[in-house]
């Protein structure tokens, strides 16, 4: 495999992510690894490759982050940056693996802000280990880069004219003990996504208003969407402010499993987003969570509490990621399970 280096003070070496990734032929077969040394780069990374693991030092010393809200103004001053273009790190192509890193938005809370991405994860057979994803409103985003709404999408040429293919029928994400913080719809998309072992955080807000986790959009035809198996649910904001989700498209599918979630979960869990067809349409489904946020007492009607134990096959992650090729979230031959 071969090997480069980013860093910092390093002579000899790449000074950027962005530098070292452009150095990576386009459609190759072989795998290439880059190690990143201890640093905050202050940059946004655009990546559209095969076959890419990157690996920092540590999360808590390798640190990527930028500042791009959706209320920015566009640089020709054609209205705002809009949601999609304000990703610290956008991800397409296929078989990327991320590996102690954090991932930051620092353009700050929604009501500022606006929504404000630490990652856009639109490569299939992506998975993400032991990294760290910060921000508030919509941290990480999990779709398409050519869905319809979109085409508002600020791309530099190098991305948008690469020859990897980035259309992929179903895009599959894995996240393994992992570290997700933000407030409103702070996990969102269309993916098949699992979550194991993962800390999602919930930050404290500055309004009064209810929190919400995940913004799923689920398209009707895919049998799986957001799932988290043994996650732990924490947060700074107060008792019963936060709901488990709310449906961005009527057939959102999101599922928490073997989860602890702490009190700031609300009874309800789950919120219709004032659609009654999502209401019959989507699939919100629980099982065996423990914690004071996990009580089923007070639950939405339109959220089922699940029990057969067939379903620890059904939502497991080798049959959640599975697809066509049999995938189970292990992406490069670097990557631990």
């Amino acid at each position: 495999m071969q090997t480069m280096i980013v860093s910092k003070t390093d002579s000899g070496t790449f000074r950027s992510l962005q530098d070292a990734v452009l150095a990576v032929p386009d459609n190759r077969s072989e795998w290439v690894r880059i190690l990143v040394s201890p640093g905050i780069y202050e940059e946004k990374v655009w990546i559209r490759k095969e076959n890419l693991e990157i690996i920092g030092h540590s999360p808590a010393n390798t640190i990527f982050r930028w500042g791009d809200g959706a209320k920015k103004p566009r640089p020709n001053g054609c209205g705002e940056y809009g949601t999609f273009n304000t990703a610290v790190l956008l991800l397409a192509g296929q078989n990327i693996h991320l590996e102690n890193i954090t991932v930051e938005n620092t353009a700050g809370p929604g009501s500022t802000a606006g929504q404000a991405l630490a990652l856009y994860a639109a490569a299939d057979r992506c998975s993400f280990r032991n990294c760290r994803f910060v921000g508030w409103q919509d941290t990480i985003f999990a779709g398409d880069v050519h869905n319809c709404s979109m085409k508002n999408l600020m791309l530099p040429d190098f991305f948008d004219q690469s020859p990897v293919p980035a259309a992929h029928p179903v895009i599959r994400n894995y996240f393994e003990n992992c570290y997700i913080s933000g407030d409103v719809d702070f996990i969102f998309g269309p993916n098949t996504v699992y979550f194991d072992r993962c800390e999602i955080h919930s930050r404290e807000r500055q309004s009064e208003d209810k929190a919400f986790i995940t913004a799923a959009s689920t398209p009707a035809e895919q049998e799986y969407g957001l799932v988290f198996s043994h996650c732990r649910l924490t947060g700074d904001s107060g008792d019963h402010s936060v709901y488990l989700g709310r449906p961005w498209r009527d057939f959102a599918k999101t599922a928490f499993l073997h989860c602890h979630m702490d009190s700031h979960i609300c009874p309800e869990g789950w919120h219709n987003w004032g659609k009654a067809r999502a209401e019959a349409l989507c699939s919100y489904v629980e099982y065996h969570n423990l914690g004071p946020g996990a009580g089923a007492h007070a639950r939405s009607p339109f959220s089922r509490q699940l029990s057969n134990p067939e379903l620890e096959i059904y939502y497991s992650r080798e049959n959640v990621l599975r697809g066509k090729d049999a995938w189970h979230g292990k992406t490069s031959p670097g990557a631990a399970l």
